[in-house]
């Protein structure tokens, strides 16, 4: 079994190199990174406060790498960055897996875009649309529904006309903007091409996470059908488009791969970026609080203390800071709140969702039911299959895997119904690793009517049809 190497900085295989040398190669390396990607772009330049930052010049950028590079090599010489940098590339680099994320993202988030195309060329978009940056309509193709909210707030920043009602972009959170804007630095100007790569690229950096996530509770083979059932789940149409399904699944991933791993800064970084992504990121403190401490051995000192409440509290604190900056601009932290009712977004309680369809079915029966509401019927699906599994993922992944899936569920289904239920459940890896071991014997029929059902789902959400 390969397993791929988590580490923000080089591994190294001289356990006593000095953290300032191992800190240095990294910047090193940030730097010539960054060099590479200034050639095609035009820059960053962002303000911190009163200073403002401009990093334009590739060559400026390299000048530095050259001089930390020989800094680094007067003073420590063996081992040469060179070599740590092959060492890596050799022994911690899962090759493997690698390879499996190329498969993964060719396989089934590219034919879904291809469909969108093909529907676009054939049957056409309904009307009214959204913006459209481009004459070509399929040139337009990634410019669909919330993606013009996000580059909205790329470009723009975010805009609050005081009243909440009223559709506007302080509901969506600046994480997935915030790396839509640096990556269209490099883009000419071509936000939802950069909001696309932006998507594209955290889903493919997710899948060997999740892979090795699932290698903790299950054998090589259906850790990996896991993650095809994922990847080809009807609502996956979400991974191939710019929204932010791609960046979630990254960090809450890397957040209980990181927890198993005792890994606490590193869940902590990715929990504070859960937090700056999406509104219901702040949960996933309650699934780490349980990793944190179910079957743990108790803490004995402050220092363990600190170090197993830092990733608990990271969720929340992405959460707080959007907050922080909302009422600094707009005097009101809480707008991204009271405007999701713009959304529909209110409480209306389990009795309701139930009560409502179950009505409906029985006064004009199933079949009228499926050809007048079917995306509602869908969605529905959806939500009913994720809380029919938190307890049996729960027994048998444990009770933080059940847990992310009950948080990440049953707040948006007391606050909206059934909207957008398929999406939210989309990223919810613990229900595919479950759904690999357990249904062994059906995995090939899953496959081909989770595939089938998310190519029409692609018709419908690139010819701006409702999947909501």
């Amino acid at each position: 079994m390969v397993v791929a190497v988590d580490r923000l900085s080089l591994p190294d295989a001289h356990p006593r190199l000095p953290a300032w040398v191992r800190l240095l190669d990294a910047a090193a390396l940030g730097l010539v990174a960054m060099a590479v990607l200034l050639i095609p772009g035009d820059g960053v330049r962002f303000a911190v406060g009163p200073v403002r930052i401009s990093i334009v010049s590739a060559a400026r950028v390299a000048m530095w790498a050259a001089l930390v590079i020989a800094a680094r090599h007067a003073f420590y010489r063996t081992p040469p960055l060179p070599a740590r940098v092959i060492e890596w590339l050799q022994t911690g680099v899962a090759w493997v897996d690698v390879r499996f994320a190329t498969l993964i993202v060719l396989a089934t988030r590219v034919p879904p875009i291809l469909i969108g195309l093909l529907a676009v060329a054939t049957i056409g978009i309904a009307a009214p649309v959204g913006y459209q940056p481009y004459q070509n309509p399929l040139l337009n193709l990634p410019a669909r529904w919330d993606a013009i909210w996000y580059t909205q707030i790329a470009a723009f920043g975010y805009t609050f006309d005081g009243n909440p009602l009223r559709g506007q972009s302080i509901v969506f959170f600046p994480g997935f903007p915030l790396a839509i804007r640096l990556v269209n630095r490099f883009m000419g100007g071509h936000l939802f091409y950069a909001a696309w790569v932006v998507a594209l690229a955290a889903f493919a950096l997710a899948i060997p996470r999740l892979l090795r996530l699932a290698r903790h509770h299950l054998d090589e083979r259906s850790a990996a059908d896991s993650v095809w059932l994922l990847a080809s789940y009807p609502f996956a149409i979400y991974f191939s488009a710019p929204y932010t399904e791609g960046p979630f699944l990254l960090a809450s991933c890397s957040v209980f791969l990181a927890m198993h791993e005792r890994r606490f800064a590193s869940a902590a970084l990715w929990g504070l970026a859960a937090g700056l992504i999406r509104p219901n990121g702040c949960l996933l403190a309650i699934p780490i609080l349980v990793l944190a401490f179910h079957r743990q051995p108790w803490p004995t000192t402050v220092r363990e203390w600190m170090r197993r409440a830092m990733p608990i509290a990271a969720p929340v604190g992405g959460v707080l800071l959007f907050t922080l900056y909302l009422y600094i601009q707009f005097g009101d932290g809480f707008v991204w709140l009271k405007g999701q009712a713009a959304w529909g977004r209110e409480y209306r309680g389990l009795h309701l969702f139930a009560a409502e369809r179950l009505l409906y079915i029985r006064d004009t029966g199933f079949v009228r039911y499926l050809f007048d509401q079917p995306i509602d019927m869908l969605n529905t699906t959806a939500a009913l299959l994720a809380l029919g599994l938190v307890w049996p993922i729960s027994r048998r992944l444990g009770p933080a895997y059940g847990a992310l899936v009950a948080v990440m569920v049953l707040p948006p289904l007391l606050m909206g119904g059934a909207t957008s239920m398929g999406r939210m459940t989309s990223v919810l890896f613990p229900i595919f690793i479950w759904l690999a071991e357990r249904t062994e014997r059906h995995r090939t029929p899953i496959l081909v009517v989770f595939a089938t059902l998310q190519g029409f789902a692609a018709v419908l959400f690139f010819t701006w049809r409702e999947l909501y």
